[in-house]
């Protein structure tokens, strides 16, 4: 029988993310991959809305791996800052492991709507993977809190409350700045 720590890790974190992100963290591996995941965590969206939108500038793709790259870095920032009112003791390096390999479902499911909507799949089609997409969208968000809990090394419940705080006190601020980027890119707000 094979040992299963020979396992690869990228592997063996679909089913034990935890597991995986703790082993990465006592040997320190794994960034460059967290880091490549952000990128393209930001670029998925943004090319789903260069190719649904003709007014809009190729560089928003561009733009989308900067703010995927930013993203993961602000983002581990702030878990580990409002981490420490829960009594975590983590280091930015290893947040941005856990919160990049913890993004890799959701990196996996946005990648395959802008590889849809590049193949011209309609709305209609779309929606039939309806149920399918949410299951990911949950998984994706079971993996992500996971991965935290790991590289901040609390319960589930507390990396779960320090998600929670994380969000609520950045998403003001973040959604600001996000329309006044669009707008400079000449993307229409939502509504109009």
């Amino acid at each position: 029988m094979p040992d299963s720590s020979a396992q690869p890790y990228l592997l063996k974190f679909w089913y034990r993310p935890g597991t995986v992100v703790g082993a990465l963290l006592k040997e320190p591996s794994g960034h460059s991959l967290a880091v490549a995941c952000g990128l393209l965590f930001g670029v998925a969206p943004a090319y789903r809305l260069y190719l649904s939108q003709e007014s809009v500038s190729a560089l928003i793709v561009v733009f989308g791996a900067f703010v995927g790259f930013f993203g993961l870095y602000l983002f581990s920032w702030l878990l580990r800052n409002f981490g420490r009112w829960f009594g975590a003791q983590a280091k930015l390096f290893e947040l941005r492991i856990a919160l990049g390999w913890g993004l890799m479902p959701w990196t996996i499911l946005s990648l395959s709507m802008a590889v849809a909507i590049a193949c011209g799949a309609s709305a209609e089609a779309l929606a039939a993977f309806a149920w399918p997409l949410f299951g990911g969208f949950i998984y994706g968000y079971v993996t992500i809190l996971l991965s935290i809990a790991a590289a901040l090394r609390l319960s589930v419940l507390k990396a779960f409350m320090c998600l929670v705080v994380t969000c609520i006190v950045s998403i003001f601020p973040l959604t600001l700045l996000a329309q006044f980027i669009a707008q400079a890119f000449g993307v229409a707000p939502v509504g109009s």
